[in-house]
């Protein structure tokens, strides 16, 4: 039977997560809820030697690192990427 882990945010998280529009934070809410099911997707990847400290692009525009520890799941940082902040944008063509 597949495990869901417990999730919980830090205040700084919680933050950014509670500024998302509603169609952002429904797909965070659902990027969140796979989270729960698998921290351990293969498009995730280990921010520290021992693999429990992850990040993930959950949507195109939102990252988050978070750990995994007893069952728990702990957002750390949620960061929302907007197409106004990139110093060089991509060259088509």
């Amino acid at each position: 039977m597949p495990t869901t882990y417990q999730v919980y945010f830090t205040e700084q998280a919680a933050a950014t997560r509670d500024r998302l529009d509603a169609p952002q934070r429904a797909a965070f809410d659902k990027g969140i809820s796979l989270l729960a099911r698998d921290p351990f997707l293969s498009v995730s990847r280990a921010i520290s030697s021992t693999g429990d400290d992850r990040t993930v692009r959950l949507t195109q525009n939102v990252l988050v690192e978070y750990t995994i520890s007893m069952g728990r799941l702990l957002i750390f940082i949620v960061e929302v990427f907007n197409d106004k902040d990139v110093l060089i944008p991509d060259v088509e063509g």
